[in-house]
């Protein structure tokens, strides 16, 4: 009995020791303070912020010597941040950053950048974001002022290079001498006679960074001995450690391919993260523009070689390391859409997140991902994962991600721009977060699987219409409120359902506060963003013009028709004159009357250009509308539908308030869920392989049946055994049994379900019931490639997330159990 009992305390010990290592709960954010796009009458400061699970950072841009920086107590959950705006961060102690050059022994201090003294509307875009996500916050702020103590400017090229994590904050300063102009500028001014440029003359020069606060003072030098020399850049790096207990993991890792092939792995200290750099990926398949079905993967192994940094009480009595690591893949198999996944050795979802971020607008770096993590080791242990990039599909399915996307090389631009893809053959729509490139949120709006008739260019960018917005009001003051205080957690970025959060204000004196969150899905019929809009008044507001939400602003578009409804089926369909003028207001504050969910669609609409690929249509769908105005409450919208451009007639969609409603009272609300989507035109158009919705189109061709489908196909009715619903679409259930039993009515596509509050995400599987058998759900490829595992950092738990093949199925039953 006794050896029985001892078999059974080794299995259990062995069992413990086996389970997974839980993810690093340090966060990070950026925002500017007072937004980046402003109004010619806001001559507020233009503040830089960063804000962690550990600390708070801001940088006037105009005035270096305007510091802040200071610990906070900060919510655990990287989402739950959000709650508080940017408020922790005006709250912050003053600091002091010393950024020097010393040149012939005069001591020359940056005073400023050009971000902060410009007043171009774009002035900005010379803060240029290069990462920003859940992990790291990369920025730098170009064109640094130097002066000496007696205001004498040194002529050089000098950047600030920022990089965050949630315990560790970086300044890269890069510099180098510049050419002294006889009208006292430097670099950027062109065409002046030879003789009034002078050579610069620097020799035995000094680099300091210092940076005193009251949590610790750190600083470094650097002597440039001899002469320095025009387009020599240098570079110092200054690493500052927040927390005093948390100091470099020391570790060895390795990256190596399945196939063999290893990539070096170094410490950058300007990064302050291991970094493999990854160039020229041989790959035996094909890549670009193709339906994409394997990945890139790579082995990580880490050796832990010290006493490891971290106790948490979640890791029991282990000491555990959180290894700060960049793949830097320069090219990946097709930019436009990846998502990056670390696994197991088995390629089993762990839930330790990836930062996805990435470019393929600057020519000198080439297309590129930056993909960062946190790698968990035991102290004195090695541990080893699978990092798998997917592209074009996830297991039997195009995959989705939303990803941050730099646009450094872009325009004028560089502020925070997000793109969302299904596959990766192209965008399924972007936002514009920032508003640096252009004046409203939606921006480029795109199908999945669609061609220019059957013998189309498959696997490539399509058009659907471009833009759109969310919250816009004009004033007798304000000719637009413009956002600020931005902050945005990457909850998830992918593969099976994304999931992006939004927090900031609107308006110069932040009239409204607004939340956000964006989800796409992995599906293989068309595409889709939910996109859930809460507004909050916390000023007295009197509008002169006021939409809650719109779609369009777009050039070279048709659109012959217009539809509208709700849960019952067609209210009205028009079609659209061929007479109407622009600014004309074709349907002018329209009540959508009966159940919801309403919808609103333009059936038939194309592109005008002649350009050859896939054009087809919008529809917005409104499953959720709930407001509080001037003392009322509203459960059902209004649309305006004004014409944008004539020849032929095109018309946008906004959501708008009830007629007659121009005046706003602090406390009021606005909350709703829109679900945007894209359509083919008809049946030749679509190439995908889900036959029931290729039958729909053939038997319906540019009909606004397509998008009653989804409207009431996807009104899901759910009964839940063993968890309670929290979300009907896409489906959320919160878990409260080992067991949770599932009865679904309707479905249209691969209906996203997240299985929250799972004590664990380990040998978890999904069943359908048929004819009372359990049938486990496999949609792999290579191996446990179907399903999305994410971390609950506040409530210790994991979500598991899966997309059902609901088409036709006019009920269906599912079971989730270990």
């Amino acid at each position: 009995m006794k050896k029985i009992i001892l078999l059974q305390i080794l299995v259990v010990s062995a069992m413990a020791q086996a389970a997974p290592l839980k993810p690093d709960t340090g966060y990070t954010y950026s925002c500017w303070l007072n937004g980046w796009r402003k109004l010619d009458s806001d001559t507020s400061a233009e503040i830089f912020g960063i804000e962690t699970s550990q600390y708070g950072f801001t940088l006037n841009m105009s005035d270096f010597g305007s510091v802040g920086f200071g610990k906070l107590s900060n919510p655990v959950a990287y989402e739950d941040a959000l709650t508080h705006k940017a408020a922790k961060l005006k709250e912050l102690p003053s600091a002091k950053l010393g950024i020097e050059l010393e040149v012939d022994g005069v001591k020359y201090r940056a005073r400023s950048c050009k971000a902060g003294v410009s007043r171009d509307l774009k002035r900005l875009s010379n803060a240029r974001l290069w990462e920003s996500a859940r992990y790291v916050q990369h920025f730098d702020f170009l064109e640094l002022d130097f002066r000496d103590e007696n205001g004498n400017k040194l002529p050089c090229d000098a950047a600030l290079d920022v990089v965050a994590w949630s315990k560790n904050l970086t300044f890269n300063l890069k510099a180098q001498p510049a050419y002294l102009y006889g009208d006292g500028t430097h670099a950027g001014v062109e065409d002046l006679p030879k003789n009034d440029i002078s050579e610069p003359l620097w020799s035995d020069a000094v680099m300091r960074l210092s940076f005193e606060t009251g949590v610790g003072k750190w600083n470094t030098d650097q002597k440039v001995s001899g002469s320095w020399k025009m387009s020599d850049e240098k570079t110092l790096s200054l690493s500052c450690n927040i927390d005093d207990s948390v100091k470099k993991p020391e570790a060895q890792v390795s990256v190596n391919t399945v196939k063999g092939g290893s990539f070096p792995v170094r410490f950058d200290k300007s990064k302050n993260c291991y970094v493999s750099l990854v160039r020229k990926l041989e790959r035996d398949w094909k890549t670009g523009y193709t339906d994409i079905r394997n990945y890139d993967e790579f082995k990580i192994t880490i050796k832990s070689i010290d006493e490891g940094t971290l106790k948490p009480k979640a890791q029991s009595l282990k000491s555990v390391s959180y290894v700060p690591f960049l793949l830097d893949m320069r090219p990946p198999a097709n930019v436009t859409g990846l998502c990056p996944i670390l696994c197991d050795e088995e390629g089993r979802p762990t839930g330790i997140p990836v930062q996805l971020s990435k470019n393929w607008h600057n020519s000198e770096m080439g297309s590129y991902l930056m993909a960062y993590t946190k790698l968990p080791v035991e102290a004195g242990k090695t541990a080893a994962y699978t990092l798998r990039i997917a592209y074009g599909f996830y297991g039997s399915l195009p995959s989705a991600s939303h990803s941050q996307l730099s646009l450094v090389g872009y325009s004028n631009s560089n502020g925070r721009w997000d793109q969302l893809a299904i596959g990766c053959w192209g965008e399924t729509i972007c936002f514009d977060m920032d508003m640096s490139c252009v004046d409203v949120i939606i921006t480029d709006i795109r199908m999945l699987m669609a061609r220019n008739g059957k013998n189309g260019k498959k696997w490539s960018w399509t058009d659907a219409g471009w833009g759109g917005d969310w919250l816009m009001i004009k004033d007798e003051k304000q000719s637009k409120y413009l956002p600020k205080e931005m902050k945005t957690a990457y909850v998830s970025q992918g593969p099976c359902l994304t999931d992006v959060r939004h927090s900031g204000y609107y308006g110069k004196n932040r009239e409204i506060g607004f939340e956000a969150q964006i989800k796409t899905l992995r599906t293989d019929d068309y595409s889709r963003s939910f996109q859930r809009l809460d507004y909050k008044f916390t000023k007295d507001v009197v509008a002169e013009k006021i939409w809650l939400f719109k779609t369009g602003r777009t050039h070279h578009h048709a659109t012959p028709k217009i539809a509208y409804g709700n849960a019952d089926g067609l209210i009205k369909e028009l079609d659209v004159p061929a007479t109407l003028k622009q600014g004309d207001v074709f349907l002018d504050n329209v009540q959508l009357e009966g159940p919801g969910p309403w919808w609103v669609a333009i059936p038939g609409a194309h592109c005008t250009n002649g350009r050859d690929w896939g054009t087809g249509y919008r529809a917005i769908i409104i499953r959720e509308f709930q407001a509080s105005m001037g003392g009322k409450k509203y459960d059902a919208p209004a649309i305006n539908v004004p014409v944008y451009t004539v020849n032929p007639s095109n018309l946008d969609i906004e959501i708008v308030p009830p007629a007659g409603i121009k005046s706003f009272s602090k406390g009021d609300s606005i909350q709703m869920d829109v679900e945007f989507i894209t359509l083919p035109r008809v049946a030749d158009d679509y190439y995908g392989p889900n036959e029931t919705f290729r039958k729909h189109l053939a038997d319906n061709p540019c009909s606004w049946k397509t998008v009653y489908r989804e409207v009431i196909g996807n009104d899901l009715k759910v009964d839940v055994k063993g968890g309670v619903v929290i979300d009907n679409y896409p489906l959320i259930i919160q878990t409260q049994e080992p067991e949770v039993r599932v009865l679904i009515s309707g479905g249209v596509g691969m209906v996203p379900v997240c299985f929250e509050g799972l004590r664990t995400a380990e040998d978890y599987f999904l069943y359908q019931i048929k004819d009372g058998k359990e049938v486990q759900l496999d949609q792999s490829i290579h191996g446990n490639d179907f399903w999305q595992t994410d971390y609950d950092a506040a409530t210790d738990t994991y979500k598991m997330t899966f997309n059902l093949p609901l088409d036709g199925l006019p009920h269906s039953e599912w079971l989730l159990r270990r």
